[in-house]
């Protein structure tokens, strides 16, 4: 029987979500505009967006995110730079944050001009192997798209961990980050990788791709902000209590590309984690409306679409050349 966390203290979630937090931030990174980050020391008008490195299948590398973060600068729905960030994998603010510069490439875009929560609106941009292989000396893994995930034995397993089972968006959000101070020496000032509890509503499919619902807790203060008894309310809510604190509607900018992930924590006897991960893609984030509290996401029949189209187009491309 899985855990709930009115069960325990603030204490024993917290440590439960800096494990989920650790987990999730392996595939996680930031993607910025390409050229902007090295060329100023102050650029608090960059607006970052989220992704999340993929393995597609055998040793080709991607990174997911929402199509409409590709839409900066030069780039067009067909080829894309961007510099992708990976800061600290804790929810410390500030550190040491590692930078690449991808060159313009082909990509996959479904959604690049897309503004509203009507979609679609998802993404891959390749890695090179070079690129891929710098990312993996780093600590960053891939999640495989071609695993299949919950198997008879994952639920097998499930059953031993006596676990905490929660879903999180995993993402950079603007507001949090205030992204680049002297990035040229490898500082980035403040650049928040979060965890924030959510409870997922399926909405449904539209034209192939399907939505994910989701009650938007990406405040500063989602850490868990009062799990004495229940889960926190939603991020509106929050923001409207802690507005005096200097909170802005704005606080979800950069959630776009996000992962959506479902969690299965396991624990020890009382309550703790003990190491055990079970973990699955859900979805991609990419919208935010403050207005109902609530953020978009696509879910993995979309993932699966894109990879998918994505595949394809690389071996046209690949054939093209020859």
């Amino acid at each position: 029987m899985e855990n709930t966390f009115g069960h325990y203290g603030k204490e024993t979630t917290a440590e439960v979500m800096r494990a989920a937090q650790e987990w999730v931030s392996q595939f996680t990174v930031v993607i910025a505009s390409t050229g902007m980050v090295r060329e100023s020391k102050q650029c608090p008008d960059i607006v970052p967006g989220s992704g999340v490195l993929v393995r597609l299948n055998g040793h080709m590398h991607g990174l997911l995110t929402a199509g409409h973060v590709l839409r900066r600068g030069g780039n067009t729905p067909d080829c894309a730079a961007i510099t992708v960030l990976v800061p600290p994998r804790d929810r410390k603010q500030g550190g040491y944050v590692m930078a690449i510069d991808l060159p313009s490439r082909p990509c996959t875009v479904v959604g690049f001009d897309n503004k509203t929560e009507d979609g679609p609106d998802i993404a891959i941009i390749r890695l090179a192997s070079g690129e891929w292989t710098t990312l993996e000396r780093w600590g960053m893994v891939a999640y495989n798209l071609d695993k299949k995930r919950w198997s008879d034995e994952d639920k097998a397993e499930l059953g031993k961990m006596k676990p905490w089972l929660f879903s999180v968006i995993n993402g950079v959000r603007c507001e949090a980050s205030q992204i680049v101070h002297s990035h040229t020496d490898g500082e980035a000032g403040s650049l928040a990788i979060m965890a924030s509890n959510t409870r997922i509503n399926i909405l449904g499919d539209r034209c192939g791709y399907d939505y994910l619902e989701l009650p938007s807790e990406t405040t500063p203060y989602s850490y868990p902000t009062q799990w004495e008894s229940e889960l926190p309310g939603t991020a509106a809510e929050e923001i409207d209590e802690l507005h005096n604190e200097g909170v802005t509607r704005r606080v979800w900018g950069g959630t776009s590309g996000a992962g959506v992930w479902n969690l299965a924590i396991g624990t020890t006897r009382n309550g703790l984690p003990d190491g055990k991960v079970l973990a699955e893609l859900a979805g991609i984030c990419f919208y935010a409306n403050p207005d109902r509290g609530c953020i978009i996401a696509h879910g993995t029949k979309s993932i699966a679409r894109i990879a998918a189209n994505h595949i394809e187009q690389e071996a046209l491309r690949y054939h093209s050349k020859e």
